[in-house]
């Protein structure tokens, strides 16, 4: 079985204990705090706590704020990008109720300002109990997350059939600016799937800007008629975490192992342009895992929290009223 540690160092010496990952992760870029301000209406803001006595320990990160001044989590955020570090210490006792003392101060910080909606913590966060501690609901969801570079042979034999079909069928990859075609193959996706990316072409093109193009990295795949039949944008930080932002594509093309023929080329760009780890960005519906799954790559655990209100309750209340409903009813025979 392949082992990940989401906890990334990234500059901070190795006499310190990290958790999550903090400037690590693209989520934590400049550009993409204001792209995400301008777009989402929502103000940025990069926080700090500690005991007040030292540095060090600290949980280092980024909150948006809504008009109310509730912590919000932009769309296409799968989290907020937060490290813990600890002093520095080998004592796992220590760095224990370091953890611990520095999670209570954000969680009461949350409980001050307020949450609206979910929020998530990124991959190396798994102990929800200062925050159950506090009154919040929690949850663990999951992505999958791996060291580039990435090795071809872990991936599953159909797989690379897919592969083969679509480079034997002529599609070709190219790295994009045009956010137009990419949107165009997001649109496939949203209108079979009924959902939505949230991001028109000028986003894109504004994302881009905010980030430069080693940053907000478009991909299309095109066909023998030159036509863009799947496409996607990936973030990155170099020397830390790749992002799969968002993908779509024409299902007539996707038969033909056409998204399997860009994600092996992605990982290839993404690593080529600096990135040292690739989060594949999310694993909780069970056609998204499976499909994922086949590449061969670790399952990575991460949190969600949200406050306790009303509205929470009662959905909780009548999914288990819907399931005990429908348990007890007995099948006509």
């Amino acid at each position: 079985m392949i082992i990940f540690n989401p906890n990334i160092q990234f500059e901070i010496p190795k006499e310190q204990t990290v958790i999550g990952n903090g400037p690590a992760s693209p989520f934590y870029a400049d550009g993409w705090l204001k792209w995400n301000e301008e777009i989402r209406g929502l103000k940025a803001e990069r926080i700090v706590y500690t005991d007040g006595k030292s540095d060090y320990p600290r949980l280092e990160g980024v909150l948006y704020a809504n008009k109310k001044g509730k912590v919000e989590q932009p769309p296409l955020n799968p989290y907020l990008p937060f490290r813990f570090i600890s002093s520095a210490t080998d004592k796992k006792n220590k760095i224990y109720s370091q953890y611990l003392k520095i999670m209570q101060i954000f969680a009461e910080d949350l409980i001050s300002r307020g949450i609206a909606g979910n929020i998530y913590l990124p991959p190396g966060f798994i102990d929800v109990r200062p925050f159950i501690w506090q009154g919040f609901e929690t949850e663990i969801r999951y992505t999958f997350m791996f060291d580039l570079p990435y090795d071809i042979d872990n991936v599953d034999k159909k797989i690379k059939n897919k592969i083969n079909k679509a480079q034997n069928c002529g599609y070709r990859i190219e790295r994009t600016k045009d956010w137009q075609a990419v949107r165009n193959c997001l649109k496939y996706s949203e209108e079979f799937k009924n959902f939505s990316h949230r991001s028109d072409a000028e986003m894109l093109k504004l994302g881009s800007d905010y980030m430069g193009d080693q940053g907000f990295i478009g991909h299309v795949v095109l066909s023998k008629d030159d036509e863009a039949v799947a496409g996607g944008v990936r973030l990155l930080q170099k020397n830390g975490i790749g992002y799969g932002l968002m993908q779509g594509g024409n299902r007539k093309h996707l038969k033909n192992g056409v998204n399997q023929f860009l994600y092996k080329k992605i990982l290839s760009d993404i690593y080529d342009a600096g990135a040292k780890y690739y989060d594949w960005g999310g694993a909780n519906t069970p056609s998204v895992a499976q499909a994922k799954s086949a590449w061969g790559v670790p399952l990575v655990p991460f949190m969600k929290i949200r406050e306790k209100n009303f509205r929470h309750l009662a959905l909780v209340g009548k999914s288990y009223l819907k399931k005990k409903f429908f348990s007890e009813i007995k099948p006509v025979l």
